[in-house]
Protein backbone atom coordinates (compact mmCIF):
# COMPACT_ATOMS: atom_id res chain seq x y z
CA UNK A 1 0.00 0.00 0.00
CA UNK A 2 2.62 2.56 0.64
CA UNK A 3 4.63 1.44 -2.55
CA UNK A 4 1.13 1.83 -4.57
CA UNK A 5 0.52 5.49 -2.93
CA UNK A 6 3.98 6.76 -3.52
CA UNK A 7 3.72 5.59 -7.23
CA UNK A 8 0.09 7.41 -7.22
CA UNK A 9 2.28 11.16 -5.58
CA UNK A 10 4.78 10.42 -8.38
CA UNK A 11 2.14 10.42 -11.66
CA UNK A 12 -0.01 13.07 -10.06
CA UNK A 13 3.02 15.17 -10.05
CA UNK A 14 4.33 14.41 -12.93
CA UNK A 15 0.64 14.86 -14.97
CA UNK A 16 0.63 18.07 -13.21
CA UNK A 17 -2.22 17.50 -10.70
CA UNK A 18 -0.69 18.57 -7.60
CA UNK A 19 0.31 21.92 -8.97
CA UNK A 20 -1.28 23.85 -6.01
CA UNK A 21 1.57 26.36 -4.20
CA UNK A 22 1.09 28.46 -1.20
CA UNK A 23 1.68 32.13 -2.15
CA UNK A 24 1.11 35.46 0.30
CA UNK A 25 -0.70 38.07 -1.29
CA UNK A 26 -0.55 41.88 -0.57
CA UNK A 27 -3.58 44.10 -1.58
CA UNK A 28 -3.48 47.43 -0.80
CA UNK A 29 -6.00 49.33 1.19
CA UNK A 30 -7.70 52.82 0.31
CA UNK A 31 -8.91 53.46 4.14
CA UNK A 32 -7.22 52.25 7.48
CA UNK A 33 -10.56 50.64 8.61
CA UNK A 34 -9.80 47.57 5.95
CA UNK A 35 -6.46 46.77 7.48
CA UNK A 36 -8.06 44.59 9.71
CA UNK A 37 -10.15 42.79 6.94
CA UNK A 38 -10.76 39.40 7.35
CA UNK A 39 -12.00 36.55 4.50
CA UNK A 40 -13.62 37.86 1.78
CA UNK A 41 -15.60 40.65 2.66
CA UNK A 42 -15.02 44.32 2.34
CA UNK A 43 -17.06 46.68 4.01
CA UNK A 44 -18.56 48.62 1.73
CA UNK A 45 -19.10 51.56 4.08
CA UNK A 46 -15.34 52.34 4.16
CA UNK A 47 -13.55 54.56 1.25
CA UNK A 48 -12.40 53.18 -1.98
CA UNK A 49 -13.88 50.19 -0.95
CA UNK A 50 -14.70 49.54 -4.66
CA UNK A 51 -11.05 50.00 -5.58
CA UNK A 52 -9.76 47.45 -2.60
CA UNK A 53 -12.82 45.00 -4.50
CA UNK A 54 -11.84 45.50 -7.94
CA UNK A 55 -8.11 44.64 -6.51
CA UNK A 56 -8.87 41.81 -4.59
CA UNK A 57 -11.26 40.05 -7.30
CA UNK A 58 -8.75 40.46 -9.99
CA UNK A 59 -5.88 39.15 -7.24
CA UNK A 60 -8.10 35.95 -6.83
CA UNK A 61 -8.43 35.26 -10.21
CA UNK A 62 -4.70 35.26 -11.44
CA UNK A 63 -4.79 32.63 -8.12
CA UNK A 64 -6.94 30.24 -9.77
CA UNK A 65 -5.74 30.78 -13.06
CA UNK A 66 -1.51 30.17 -12.13
CA UNK A 67 -3.52 27.27 -9.59
CA UNK A 68 -2.36 28.62 -6.41
CA UNK A 69 -3.89 28.52 -2.52
CA UNK A 70 -3.27 32.17 -1.85
CA UNK A 71 -3.30 33.96 1.75
CA UNK A 72 -4.26 37.29 1.01
CA UNK A 73 -3.37 40.16 3.77
CA UNK A 74 -4.74 43.51 3.12
CA UNK A 75 -1.61 46.14 4.01
CA UNK A 76 -1.51 49.72 3.43
CA UNK A 77 0.24 50.76 0.09
CA UNK A 78 3.83 51.77 1.90
CA UNK A 79 4.12 47.81 3.15
CA UNK A 80 3.67 46.46 0.03
CA UNK A 81 6.89 46.30 -1.61
CA UNK A 82 9.34 45.85 1.74
CA UNK A 83 7.17 42.93 1.90
CA UNK A 84 7.62 41.73 -1.39
CA UNK A 85 11.33 42.89 -0.95
CA UNK A 86 12.29 41.19 2.08
CA UNK A 87 10.00 37.98 1.08
CA UNK A 88 7.08 38.45 3.53
CA UNK A 89 4.55 38.29 0.44
CA UNK A 90 4.99 36.57 -2.79
CA UNK A 91 2.76 38.85 -4.88
CA UNK A 92 2.17 42.44 -4.82
CA UNK A 93 -1.27 44.35 -5.72
CA UNK A 94 -0.84 48.03 -5.05
CA UNK A 95 -1.09 48.77 -8.83
CA UNK A 96 2.10 49.92 -8.95
CA UNK A 97 4.14 52.02 -11.83
CA UNK A 98 6.81 51.29 -13.13
CA UNK A 99 10.36 53.47 -11.78
CA UNK A 100 13.93 52.70 -11.27
CA UNK A 101 14.56 52.60 -8.21
CA UNK A 102 11.33 49.97 -7.64
CA UNK A 103 12.81 47.95 -10.49
CA UNK A 104 16.49 47.47 -8.37
CA UNK A 105 14.07 46.02 -5.83
CA UNK A 106 11.70 43.69 -6.87
CA UNK A 107 10.21 42.35 -10.46
CA UNK A 108 7.34 43.47 -12.42
CA UNK A 109 4.22 41.80 -14.14
CA UNK A 110 3.19 42.16 -17.63
CA UNK A 111 0.89 45.35 -17.81
CA UNK A 112 -2.64 44.82 -16.04
CA UNK A 113 -3.96 48.25 -17.29
CA UNK A 114 -2.71 51.76 -17.45
CA UNK A 115 -2.74 54.59 -14.67
CA UNK A 116 -2.55 58.53 -14.78
CA UNK A 117 -2.52 60.85 -12.02
CA UNK A 118 -4.98 63.24 -11.34
CA UNK A 119 -5.84 66.89 -8.87
CA UNK A 120 -8.53 66.30 -6.46
CA UNK A 121 -10.13 69.26 -4.66
CA UNK A 122 -13.19 71.33 -3.64
CA UNK A 123 -14.27 74.02 -6.08
CA UNK A 124 -13.80 76.76 -3.59
CA UNK A 125 -10.06 75.48 -3.88
CA UNK A 126 -10.25 75.47 -7.47
CA UNK A 127 -11.57 78.83 -7.40
CA UNK A 128 -9.44 80.41 -5.06
CA UNK A 129 -5.88 78.70 -6.70
CA UNK A 130 -7.35 80.13 -10.32
CA UNK A 131 -7.85 83.68 -8.57
CA UNK A 132 -4.51 83.56 -7.50
CA UNK A 133 -3.07 82.19 -10.41
CA UNK A 134 -4.72 84.22 -12.85
CA UNK A 135 -6.08 80.84 -14.92
CA UNK A 136 -7.35 77.27 -14.07
CA UNK A 137 -5.47 75.26 -11.68
CA UNK A 138 -3.63 72.22 -13.39
CA UNK A 139 -0.47 70.43 -11.90
CA UNK A 140 1.79 72.13 -14.28
CA UNK A 141 0.92 75.85 -12.79
CA UNK A 142 -0.11 74.94 -9.22
CA UNK A 143 2.07 76.93 -6.41
CA UNK A 144 2.22 77.57 -3.28
CA UNK A 145 -0.18 75.05 -2.04
CA UNK A 146 -0.55 72.24 0.38
CA UNK A 147 -0.73 68.61 -1.81
CA UNK A 148 -1.61 65.47 -0.32
CA UNK A 149 -0.14 62.29 -1.62
CA UNK A 150 0.37 58.28 -0.35
CA UNK A 151 3.44 57.52 0.88
CA UNK A 152 5.75 55.56 -1.27
CA UNK A 153 3.61 56.52 -4.11
CA UNK A 154 4.99 57.99 -7.18
CA UNK A 155 2.19 61.41 -7.00
CA UNK A 156 4.47 61.82 -3.47
CA UNK A 157 7.66 61.13 -5.31
CA UNK A 158 7.45 64.05 -7.95
CA UNK A 159 6.11 66.47 -5.46
CA UNK A 160 8.86 66.59 -3.56
CA UNK A 161 11.11 67.10 -6.51
CA UNK A 162 8.95 70.11 -7.32
CA UNK A 163 8.29 71.36 -3.71
CA UNK A 164 10.58 73.88 -3.43
CA UNK A 165 10.62 75.24 -6.79
CA UNK A 166 6.85 75.66 -6.48
CA UNK A 167 6.74 76.62 -2.66
CA UNK A 168 4.03 73.08 -2.10
CA UNK A 169 3.81 71.73 1.21
CA UNK A 170 3.53 67.98 0.52
CA UNK A 171 1.44 66.21 2.85
CA UNK A 172 2.09 62.06 3.36
CA UNK A 173 -0.54 60.32 4.34
CA UNK A 174 -0.97 56.27 4.54
CA UNK A 175 -3.72 55.91 2.45
CA UNK A 176 -5.13 57.17 -0.42
CA UNK A 177 -8.36 57.54 1.96
CA UNK A 178 -5.97 59.39 4.66
CA UNK A 179 -5.01 61.57 1.33
CA UNK A 180 -8.66 62.53 0.36
CA UNK A 181 -9.46 63.00 4.41
CA UNK A 182 -6.54 65.82 4.21
CA UNK A 183 -9.16 67.93 2.39
CA UNK A 184 -12.38 67.32 4.28
CA UNK A 185 -10.44 68.60 7.26
CA UNK A 186 -8.48 71.37 5.72
CA UNK A 187 -4.76 70.36 6.00
CA UNK A 188 -4.69 70.27 1.96
CA UNK A 189 -5.73 72.18 -0.27
CA UNK A 190 -5.60 69.22 -2.89
CA UNK A 191 -4.55 65.80 -3.52
CA UNK A 192 -2.89 63.98 -6.31
CA UNK A 193 -3.97 60.79 -6.66
CA UNK A 194 -4.26 57.70 -9.32
CA UNK A 195 -7.06 58.75 -11.37
CA UNK A 196 -8.92 55.44 -10.37
CA UNK A 197 -8.18 55.71 -7.16
CA UNK A 198 -9.89 59.32 -7.24
CA UNK A 199 -12.46 58.24 -8.81
CA UNK A 200 -13.80 56.10 -6.32
CA UNK A 201 -12.89 57.86 -3.68
CA UNK A 202 -14.97 60.93 -4.84
CA UNK A 203 -17.86 58.27 -6.13
CA UNK A 204 -17.89 57.01 -1.76
CA UNK A 205 -18.21 61.09 -0.96
CA UNK A 206 -22.40 61.63 -0.91
CA UNK A 207 -21.73 65.41 -0.17
CA UNK A 208 -19.90 65.73 -3.09
CA UNK A 209 -17.54 67.97 -2.02
CA UNK A 210 -14.64 67.36 -3.90
CA UNK A 211 -14.00 66.60 -7.68
CA UNK A 212 -10.95 66.26 -9.94
CA UNK A 213 -9.39 69.57 -10.71
CA UNK A 214 -6.97 69.87 -14.59
CA UNK A 215 -6.62 67.52 -16.44
CA UNK A 216 -5.06 64.07 -15.88
CA UNK A 217 -1.51 63.80 -16.31
CA UNK A 218 0.39 60.69 -17.39
CA UNK A 219 4.06 62.53 -17.64
CA UNK A 220 6.69 63.25 -14.82
CA UNK A 221 6.50 59.39 -13.92
CA UNK A 222 2.73 60.09 -13.20
CA UNK A 223 1.28 57.40 -15.43
CA UNK A 224 1.82 54.29 -17.72
CA UNK A 225 1.66 50.97 -17.60
CA UNK A 226 0.50 49.41 -13.75
CA UNK A 227 1.61 46.09 -12.75
CA UNK A 228 1.53 43.51 -9.71
CA UNK A 229 5.25 42.95 -8.02
CA UNK A 230 6.59 39.86 -6.88
CA UNK A 231 10.36 38.62 -5.49
CA UNK A 232 13.30 39.42 -7.89
CA UNK A 233 14.46 35.92 -7.70
CA UNK A 234 10.93 34.13 -8.37
CA UNK A 235 11.61 34.26 -12.16
CA UNK A 236 9.51 30.94 -12.02
CA UNK A 237 6.48 32.62 -10.60
CA UNK A 238 6.70 35.52 -12.83
CA UNK A 239 6.28 33.50 -16.28
CA UNK A 240 3.37 32.14 -14.81
CA UNK A 241 1.98 35.23 -13.75
CA UNK A 242 2.51 36.72 -17.15
CA UNK A 243 0.50 33.89 -18.53
CA UNK A 244 -2.47 34.32 -16.64
CA UNK A 245 -2.60 38.13 -16.99
CA UNK A 246 -2.22 37.49 -21.05
CA UNK A 247 -5.11 34.79 -20.32
CA UNK A 248 -7.47 37.25 -18.50
CA UNK A 249 -6.64 39.76 -21.03
CA UNK A 250 -8.23 37.53 -24.41
CA UNK A 251 -10.72 36.18 -22.76
CA UNK A 252 -11.88 39.68 -21.55
CA UNK A 253 -12.30 38.03 -17.81
CA UNK A 254 -10.33 41.22 -16.66
CA UNK A 255 -12.68 44.01 -18.33
CA UNK A 256 -15.84 42.19 -16.90
CA UNK A 257 -13.60 42.47 -13.50
CA UNK A 258 -13.06 46.07 -14.10
CA UNK A 259 -16.66 46.75 -15.08
CA UNK A 260 -18.28 45.08 -12.00
CA UNK A 261 -16.49 47.95 -10.33
CA UNK A 262 -16.32 50.57 -12.22
CA UNK A 263 -18.84 51.78 -14.42
CA UNK A 264 -16.70 54.08 -16.98
CA UNK A 265 -13.91 53.33 -18.17
CA UNK A 266 -11.02 55.14 -16.63
CA UNK A 267 -7.62 53.90 -18.20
Amino acid sequence: MPVFRFLFLVAALSSGALQAADLRVAVVVQDAAQVSLQGDLVPSGTAGADLVAFTDELAREICRRIRSRCAVSYVTFGEILPGVEDGRFDLGFGNFLRAPKREKRVAFSAPIFRSASRLVGSPASARAFAGKLGQAVNLDNLRGARVAAMEGSQQQAFLNVIAAERELTVVATATTAGAFDTLGNGSADFALLPMRTGYALISHDKARRFGFVGPAVADHGLGDTVHIILPKQKEALRRSLNQAIAEIRADGTGHRIMRRHFPVSLD
